[in-house]
């Protein structure tokens, strides 16, 4: 009864407590794999009919793409799946979530290494549950890879800090182990493991014994990953790699991007930036301490403007814990050499609930966004209409949706039916290298035809031809440019004299070209 409260362990279990809540509960509220995974489903069961060998090209649409994606997440759902008398999907649906929640603690893991405080290294795990970008597209179907790769990152980066602290042959083998589960789930978790890897060597290792541990620790991840990039290059080359590796623009406008703040998600980052700014500035850490997160934030920016904020808010948020002590020791007029003596004064916890119950409500507000980004029941309908009702055939889907990477029914659609969509532009990133942009751009075109006369003209143009004519049908409430454009596209259709409707119901419209 005299035991004196152990804050950090009690902010802890409250971030994973609440964290797991936050990540599982879109997966069970919908019942089928969140927004995309469309692409990692085919190619599991690609691996599974080759008998777990790495095939050389994936199913997945008909598209020729190589199966050049790292495939640990496809080896681990194929073998979860090999078991159980269920679909497959049921691994897309609740696996990301369940990884994800391991990469929770894994944060937590290193950011204690690399603040020497279990009260700031609690303080940022329990802001970084919350935070969209670290479960909102981890914990989609597509996180199947994502998800693998973040937790190995995360794992990677806490035994290179002790690696390079305190050299250890266990040190050296769980960084190799990890950072080969980096390399072979997802391509960037593997640019980024790197990154983190080198600028920790630079500000903790610099020396015989640190030089040595980068070296080994670079070999014995290449050799333990071979096998995957071996079959690869020897199948492919590099082409595949250049070409995905073109897919994150470096522009000035995508740069300028970063810095604009015009959604929720912005919003709710922005006290997490404050604090980092305050832990950066003004708390008392060694300058190695201060440096290392600014440094791998700017860097992570800069090498990857497409996915890296995600990185880069991981890198501040080893800053924000740290500035909410030295915030609540300036409101509290004390010094921060008792920080959890300091945290649980009333004024400080009422801060500390408050931001707590901020970023929860946020987290909760994306959940409900997940358990709208998926297919619904009149989508698998459709989907099953078209299985069942046509023979091969080339689809164009109008779905109103200018991004069709993150367009469920585009990616679902070629994995559910085994049907070619030529809308869809998933697997695209590994084969068109420079024309990915200018095609996007055409999709996006597309999306907006009102008439059919327009999608005859953009089919001409763009030399695609096409079986079928898929148009969905929005809401009423929907009023949006888009959902005009699918209403008239609908009754433009219905007229033509080249389009039979062969399908109708309250969602969709199919036509077969005549």
């Amino acid at each position: 009864m005299n035991r004196k409260l152990d804050l950090p362990a009690l902010l802890l279990f409250t971030a994973l407590l609440f964290g797991v809540i936050v990540r599982f509960y879109p997966a069970a509220a919908n019942g089928f794999p969140l927004n995309d995974g469309g692409m990692f489903y085919t190619m599991t069961q690609d691996l599974k009919a080759n008998g777990y060998a790495l095939p050389e090209f994936t199913t997945y649409n008909q598209a020729g793409i190589p199966f050049a994606y790292p495939p640990f997440g496809f080896y681990a759902a194929a073998l979860l799946s090999a078991p159980a008398p269920v679909s497959d999907l049921w691994v897309f649906l609740y696996l990301p979530a369940f990884v994800n929640s391991l990469a929770m603690l894994a944060f937590y893991l290193f950011a204690s290494e690399i603040l020497n405080s279990r009260l700031t290294a609690a303080l940022a795990a329990l802001f970084h549950v919350f935070l969209p970008h670290s479960f909102v597209w981890q914990v989609m179907g597509g996180g199947i890879t994502r998800a693998f790769g973040m937790l190995f990152l995360l794992l990677t980066l806490w035994q290179a800090v002790q690696l390079f602290r305190n050299y250890k042959h266990k040190h050296l083998a769980l960084a190799i182990l990890f950072g080969a589960g980096a390399v072979t789930s997802h391509p960037q978790t593997a640019l980024h493991a790197a990154l983190g890897g080198f600028l920790l060597f630079l500000f903790y290792g610099r020396g015989k014994r640190g030089l040595l541990s980068v070296i080994l620790v670079g070999l014995g991840v290449t050799l333990l990953s071979a096998p995957w990039w071996g079959t690869v290059l020897s199948r492919h080359g590099l082409e595949p790699f250049l070409s995905a590796g073109g897919t994150s623009p470096r522009t000035l406008e995508s740069y300028l991007s970063i810095l604009s703040v015009n959604s929720l998600e912005d919003y709710l980052t922005l006290p997490i930036l404050a604090l980092a700014f305050i832990g950066f500035f003004f708390a008392r850490q060694a300058a190695v301490n201060r440096y290392f997160p600014l440094a791998w934030a700017a860097l992570a920016i800069l090498l990857d403007p497409r996915g890296g904020d995600g990185f880069v808010l991981i890198a501040l948020l080893l800053l924000a814990g740290s500035g909410l002590v030295k915030l609540s020791a300036w409101i509290s007029r004390e010094t921060d050499e008792q920080p959890e003596r300091l945290m649980m004064k009333r004024g400080n916890s009422a801060l500390l609930f408050g931001l707590a119950i901020f970023l929860l409500l946020g987290g909760i507000v994306f959940d409900f966004q997940l358990v709208n980004t998926s297919l619904k029941t009149k989508d698998l309908e459709l989907i099953e209409w078209v299985e069942m009702n046509t023979e091969g055939g080339r689809f164009l889907l109008a779905t109103g949706r200018e991004f069709s990477m993150s367009d469920p029914l585009q990616e679902w659609f070629p994995a559910l039916t085994g049907r070619k969509s030529l809308t869809t532009m998933q697997g695209l990133e590994w084969t068109l290298a420079g024309n990915f942009f200018p095609w996007y751009e055409q999709v996006t075109e597309f999306q907006h035809c009102a008439t059919i006369l327009c999608v005859t003209e953009w089919s001409a143009r763009n030399g695609v031809e096409y079986d079928y004519l898929i148009v969905l049908i929005p809401d009423e409430d929907d009023t949006d440019n888009l959902s005009e454009s699918l209403r008239s596209l609908g009754i433009s259709a219905r007229g033509s004299d080249s389009h039979a409707l062969i399908f109708e119901s309250n969602h969709a419209l199919v036509f077969q070209v005549k």
